[in-house]
């Protein structure tokens, strides 16, 4: 496998797609490289040159990541990574945990009913999506059924 990854490195270089190709590798890799409650808190970004841009999702984890840095490095060396940055960001969800947050509450058939009729005069179909989402949101996320 070493002689296989010494011939590709050149030509991934060459063609500009190193950098890529070792994120979507890392992005693979990221719950083998890093085990709970850090993985679910950081997720690589961007990967330029052996700096990679880590999003965490929170200001106190960022802050709290910042003293974990020299150990984040140490487990990312063997991708070629140099260097971490830190930055505020969206982190994907993991599968299986597409539970809603805390303070969401169940749909109930009026509230079905009534999105049904806010979107009913939509035409465009991605629209009408959106729009039957943001409903769905943000009557969840309003507190108990009225």
């Amino acid at each position: 496998m070493e002689k296989t990854d010494s011939l590709l490195k050149p030509i991934l270089k060459k063609l500009g797609i190193a950098d890529g190709v070792c994120l979507s590798r890392i992005k693979t890799e990221w719950d083998n490289i890093f085990t709970e409650p850090l993985s679910s808190h950081m997720f690589p970004s961007k990967l330029f040159e052996g700096e990679l841009l880590l999003n965490v999702d929170s200001p106190i984890w960022m802050h709290q990541l910042g003293f974990y840095k020299q150990e984040i490095l140490k487990k990312l060396r063997r991708y070629g990574i140099r260097d971490v940055r830190f930055s505020l960001g969206r982190i994907p969800r993991k599968k299986g945990s597409e539970q809603p947050p805390k303070n969401t509450r169940c749909l109930t058939p009026r509230d079905i009913t009534f999105i049904d009729e806010i979107i009913s005069g939509i035409t465009d179909n991605d629209l009408k999506e959106a729009v039957r989402e943001a409903a769905k949101k943000s009557l969840q996320s309003s507190g108990p059924a009225r």
